[in-house]
């Protein structure tokens, strides 16, 4: 996000705190086998898409 955003943000290694989850995986090999899906996108580009949304609307979605 650092990269997307043009920004340094601040971050502080700590202890998990109450309901944190200890590690979180992700693969998309059932995603893959299952329903066809592959990404068609890097992580960076997922980071870029993800702070271009996020900066367009600061307030999320709105209701009208």
């Amino acid at each position: 996000f650092e990269a997307a955003s043009g920004k340094q943000i601040p971050a502080q290694i700590s202890s998990r705190r109450d309901g944190d989850i200890a590690e979180c995986y992700a693969d998309p090999a059932k995603a893959r086998q299952q329903l066809d899906w592959r990404a068609t996108k890097t992580i960076a580009q997922a980071c870029e898409d993800a702070w271009r949304w996020q900066s367009d609307n600061p307030t999320g979605y709105s209701i009208k």
